[in-house]
């Protein structure tokens, strides 16, 4: 709700507004400098607004610590632990959140069904393709079961075909799930492909 972010003098983010609906896919669009991926981490509590506020389901999270949003940050970079198994990188935040461990190996073993790569759990991060490491870390996204998950640019490294089968294999995902997605993206034909709605950005505002 009328979210600016000013570094000095610099306005990045331009008393942006805008509302996502519970188990929508919405993709916010626009060029490299318009503001998305900031808008994307005041949503996740990495960034505070300089002025204007947060809400989530209903609950002002302007001032909450990421940890406190019940929200999942996935990047462009897989950012997988290249120490830990493919396993253990899925299970690595429900241990984290207290779960024992064969509830969280469990939870993750299913997850990992749902992008197809339960066979490869016991591999490690080095043993798998660029997409194979994308799968896991949609894989670690949804395992955590958050209210919100972000995405920023993820699959933007990927070769085109690779790119295009995470892209439904999300689809296909969020459509099962239901699960509630903001996606950061400079590609209007990834935005039209994904996406319930789109907003477009431009020089920190909304065009449309």
């Amino acid at each position: 709700k009328n979210v600016v972010k000013a570094y000095g003098d610099v306005t990045v983010v331009n008393d942006v507004s805008f509302k996502v609906e519970a188990g929508s896919l919405v993709t916010l669009l626009g060029p490299s400098g318009c503001g998305k991926t900031t808008t994307l981490r005041m949503i996740a509590g990495l960034e505070q607004p300089t002025s204007g506020q947060v809400w989530i389901g209903g609950r002002d999270v302007t001032l909450l610590p990421p940890l406190a949003r019940n929200v999942s940050m996935m990047f462009q970079s897989y950012a997988l632990f290249p120490h830990m198994r493919v396993l253990d990188n899925v299970a690595y935040g429900l241990l984290n959140r207290g779960l024992k461990k064969a509830d969280a190996n469990e939870r993750a073993l299913e997850v990992l069904a749902q992008v197809n790569l339960e066979h490869l759990n016991q591999r490690w991060p080095a043993e798998l393709s660029g997409g194979q490491q994308q799968r896991i870390g949609v894989a670690r996204a949804f395992a955590m079961d958050p209210g919100i998950i972000l995405m920023d640019e993820p699959f933007s490294a990927l070769d085109p075909i690779t790119r295009s089968q995470l892209q439904d294999e999300l689809v296909n995902l969020q459509a099962k799930l239901r699960k509630t997605i903001v996606f950061v993206t400079h590609d209007m034909d990834e935005a039209v492909k994904i996406a319930d709605r789109i907003c477009i950005l431009h020089s920190g505002d909304i065009l449309q």
